[in-house]
């Protein structure tokens, strides 16, 4: 029985193997019939599943012609309006300083006071100029009797001398056998003495009436001076109340992040109030860099305070900047500065104030009817943009005329039209699946329903073999 045994286990082994080989290959050949028989139904399941993300959504629109504003939105502040400066003015003494201000935000009318400068100084002055103009005239006085006098003297000293120049002549002995060579030479130095005294008296009333005409020039300059003092002083008293040129609102200019106090210096040019003609109102915005390529001066804005909701205002664009800048240090963002018009606030003028914050839309073009469509159906080609248009269940290309385009939005103005379908995306962007039609049958002398097996191939390939 041991023998027995042993002698038949070495022959189980075999037959084991083979029979499960038989059953694998028996479950292949029911697999594949199965298949063969099942082949349209799973055919039309596997392509169904692979349609949705081959044959696709493709999301389309239908084009409709609509009226379009192009806009690009901003942040701003009212900066003031039409404002005219209100600046101490020049004077002699220099810096002035402020004794009364009017209250900032008062209405004032054009010719109302609006500064007022301390004038002690310039009292003391006018009165010191004054004093000397006074003085200097009566110096004047004095100094023409003193020449008067004078000239009164030298009249009579020279008359004299003349008297005595004649007389000495006339009695100028000049016999030598009456008269002694001393009195002839005595007589004759006496007339010499006569002449000279006449050449100096005339020579001695010349030089008088040069410094004569030099006192009075000097008096004269002294005069000219203390007047001129005198009409700069009264021009600076005239000049110490500021009056407001216009009509409007006052506000302050702030010097270093200060008010101006009463008791505050002010140099001349220094502008202390500003008055804000509430006729015209002005805003100032703030557009990002990447929006401002296309601002231009003259477009108009229509501007939200945040103060007033609810209503819109309208103006135009008067200045833009040249250049972007940060509106904060260290900031990455940079912006364009706008100047921004407002002529229809109305009767809201006294409800806006300077520093109000708005929002600004600037109306970059304006459509009256056009294809708006997103973005990315507009395709940009070398020879220009195109889009897809769909035709009987395909996407055919079609260039157009487009206008400007914001971030979202595109403005189609021509080469489609109304009602058409267009793909709002581009449908060749992509990749395709391409899947097996299990539909047609096998190839020949091919498995049915396995195209490109060969016959016995399945079961070669199970037993390890390459198929023939």
């Amino acid at each position: 029985m041991k023998y027995s045994g042993e002698a038949q286990k070495p022959m189980s082994s075999p037959w084991k193997k083979n029979l499960g080989r038989l059953a694998a290959l028996a479950v292949l050949v029911a697999c594949g019939v199965l298949l063969f028989l099942y082949r349209g139904s799973l055919s039309s399941r596997i392509s169904r599943v692979f349609a949705a993300a081959d044959e696709n959504p493709i999301p389309v629109t239908e084009l409709v012609r609509q009226a379009f504003s192009l806009k690009v939105t901003s942040n701003g502040e009212i900066v003031g309006m039409e404002t005219t400066p209100v600046a101490t003015p020049n004077t002699s003494s220099g810096s002035l300083t402020i004794s009364w201000l009017i209250p900032e935000g008062s209405f004032v009318r054009a010719g109302q006071p609006v500064v007022r400068f301390d004038s002690t100084d310039a009292r003391l002055t006018l009165e010191k100029q004054q004093n000397t103009l006074e003085a200097n005239q009566q110096n004047t006085q004095i100094k023409t009797l003193q020449q008067g006098t004078e000239e009164t003297v030298l009249g009579i000293d020279r008359k004299d001398a003349e008297e005595e120049y004649d007389y000495a002549m006339t009695v100028m002995p000049q016999d030598e056998s009456i008269f002694s060579k001393w009195d002839i030479i005595t007589a004759q130095a006496d007339a010499r003495y006569a002449r000279e005294r006449i050449e100096f008296l005339k020579s001695k009333g010349k030089t008088q009436q040069r410094i004569a005409r030099s006192d009075q020039q000097i008096l004269a300059i002294e005069r000219n001076k203390a007047q001129s003092e005198i009409s700069m002083i009264r021009e600076t008293l005239n000049s110490l109340e500021l009056l407001a040129p216009v009509d409007g609102l006052v506000l302050y200019r702030r010097d270093r992040r200060e008010d101006p106090q009463i008791g505050d210096n002010s140099h001349p040019g220094q502008v202390i109030v500003e008055v804000i003609n509430l006729d015209v109102l002005q805003a100032r915005i703030y557009v990002l860099e990447r929006d401002g390529g296309s601002l231009e001066k003259g477009q108009p804005v229509v501007i939200k305070l945040d103060a007033i909701p609810e209503k819109e205002f309208n103006g135009a664009i008067t200045s833009v900047s040249s250049v972007a800048s940060s509106l904060e240090r260290n900031s990455p963002l940079r912006y364009f500065t706008c100047d921004v018009g407002i002529s229809d606030a109305g009767g809201d003028l006294k409800r806006i104030r300077p520093g109000m914050n708005l929002r600004g839309d600037v109306i970059l073009e304006k459509y009256e009817s056009v294809f708006v469509v997103p973005s990315g159906a507009v395709v940009a080609r070398e020879s220009g943009n195109i889009v897809y248009v769909r035709k009987e269940g395909e996407f055919v290309e079609r260039p157009v005329d487009t206008g400007l385009s914001s971030h979202g939005e595109a403005v189609i103005l021509g080469g489609v039209e109304e009602g058409e379908m267009i793909a709002l995306a581009d449908p060749k962007g992509g990749r395709k699946l391409t899947l097996p039609d299990f539909n047609k049958g096998g190839q020949q002398n091919g498995m049915p329903g396995m195209p490109g097996m060969p016959p016995g191939g399945m079961m070669r390939m199970m037993r390890g073999g390459p198929p023939r």
